[in-house]
């Protein structure tokens, strides 16, 4: 089966992974980032995609790598490549 190979612009959360405190200010300067994901387009729906950045070069196989379920509601763009 031959799967369209697509770039995905979609909003994420962000944490401070760095476990220290920050005040109010600092606090209120975050925003969400804005990531770029490549992939084959495994599944669409409704409400959500499922891309895999990479696949068995055999159909058959059936394996995938590198997957990711992005939902709807957070993605910006979506191009064929």
């Amino acid at each position: 089966m031959t799967y369209p190979l697509i770039k995905v612009v979609w909003i994420d959360t962000v944490e401070t992974s760095d476990s220290s405190w920050q005040s109010k200010e600092e606090l209120l300067q975050e925003t969400p980032a804005s990531i770029d994901s490549v992939g084959y387009m495994i599944k669409q729906n409704d409400d959500y995609i499922v891309i895999a950045a990479d696949k068995a070069t055999k159909d058959d196989d059936d394996l995938f790598g590198r997957c990711q379920v992005i939902p709807k509601g957070v993605v910006k763009t979506m191009i064929e490549i």
